[in-house]
């Protein structure tokens, strides 16, 4: 009896070790599944916020408390309802169970009681929304017209006048992501290209509807600056936002040189570097344990490669920066819960004679100009000050 016994513990420990198995690699399978789909087809075609009624008095405005509207540095405000207007919010300040902030730009009116969007990207339209002057236009790829936003230089530097700054956005992300730091761009004097990339929101789709992640997104940037050339620009800078930084150093591959115009600099926030470790850093984001988003991750790349054939050493950057040869603008911030700013620190002890690193405390994924618009305004202008000096008449 005691023998039969021992079999039968034996055979359930067998059966439940066996259930547990199973359902571990369950998880693994519903978590690769689910992580290749967010890899190779993410996009959007809101920008990021939230939505909140506004209570004004004077130049105050008092919002329920979230993580968007408590998030340090400027806010971007836009009424639903009644009427449509656009205002800059400063700084937050805690008052009871709201959150009270300045008004310190405003176009149209933002009325008391309105329903308004609110976000730290702090725009949501186009260039129009600055009361910039500015055309719709397209790149013109194998795959069709890519949408993009032509800012014609402002004239405040004529000497840079010949430049222009290719503007890429993110994985799933928005053009107007990067209309915070239009000013800057312009008082440098140089042109702005607000560019697409394939299989981004708006723009054409391959015929699988997958992301390379950098890779062949570049051919997209090659393309941009063939337009660039034909409406009369002679130098570039390339500008990106997370998997739009890896675009850019994507581009600079021999296989895309000789470039239509001269790149003579690149500038990256928060950007993608090695697509592998952002991955594994996903699924611990998330709340995995350490072992599950290990494996997780390493289920997820070979579902990636098995369906679109993605190669994740061609977009692994930090691994390809001994061949880069332009100087490089970096910021990062160390509340990113996207992209491990660990990819920045790595490229930036790889390259310390090209890259000038800004790690700043407290931002979060591409908000690093939010914590100090003045000091992120100032790098940029600087930079480009430095990369594309000014030709005298």
């Amino acid at each position: 009896m005691t023998r039969l016994t021992d079999r039968l513990r034996t055979v359930r420990k067998r059966r439940a070790l066996g259930w547990a198995a199973l359902a571990y690699a369950g998880v693994v399978l519903a978590g690769a599944l689910i992580g290749a789909d967010i890899t190779l087809r993410s996009k959007t075609r809101w920008v990021k916020g939230v939505f909140v009624p506004v209570g004004r008095r004077g130049n105050d405005v008092f919002l329920p408390a979230s993580s968007e509207t408590l998030s340090r540095g400027p806010l971007g405000i836009v009424p639903l309802l009644p009427n449509k207007g656009h205002a800059v919010l400063g700084e937050r300040q805690v008052v009871g169970t709201l959150i009270r902030r300045p008004v310190q730009e405003e176009r149209g009116v933002l009325p008391n009681g309105a329903l308004a969007w609110a976000s730290t990207f702090v725009y949501n339209g186009t260039p129009e929304q600055l009361g910039v002057p500015f055309e719709h236009t397209a790149v013109a790829t194998p795959l069709g017209q890519m949408p993009a936003w032509h800012i014609p230089p402002s004239g405040d530097v004529p000497g840079r006048a010949d430049a222009v700054v290719i503007v890429i956005h993110g994985h799933g992300g928005q053009r107007a992501q990067a209309l915070r730091m239009l000013p800057a761009l312009r008082r440098t004097g140089a042109g702005s290209l607000f560019v697409t990339f394939r299989n981004a929101h708006g723009a054409p789709r391959t015929p699988s509807g997958y992301l390379t992640l950098g890779d062949q997104e570049a051919e997209d940037v090659i393309a941009a600056l063939h337009w660039a050339q034909q409406a009369g620009y002679r130098r570039a800078i390339l500008y990106g936002f997370s998997m739009g930084g890896n675009v850019a150093l994507s581009a600079l591959r021999d296989r895309h040189q000789p470039y239509p115009i001269p790149v003579t600099g690149v500038m990256l926030d928060c950007p993608a570097l090695d697509w592998r470790a952002t991955i594994h850093w996903q699924g611990q984001r998330f709340g995995l344990p350490p072992i599950l988003a290990r494996h997780v991750a390493t289920f997820t790349q070979w579902v990636v490669t098995r369906r679109s054939g993605q190669d994740f050493d061609t977009v692994d950057q930090i691994r390809a920066a001994p061949h880069f040869d332009l100087p490089i603008l970096l910021w990062h911030g160390t509340r990113d819960r996207t992209i491990p700013i660990s990819q920045s620190d790595a490229l930036a002890a790889a390259r310390p004679d090209l890259v000038e690193y800004h790690r700043v405390d407290g931002a979060k994924h591409i908000r690093v100009w939010n914590i100090n618009p003045g000091a992120y305004d100032a790098q940029l202008e600087t930079f480009i000050a430095r990369v594309v000096p000014e030709i005298q008449a």
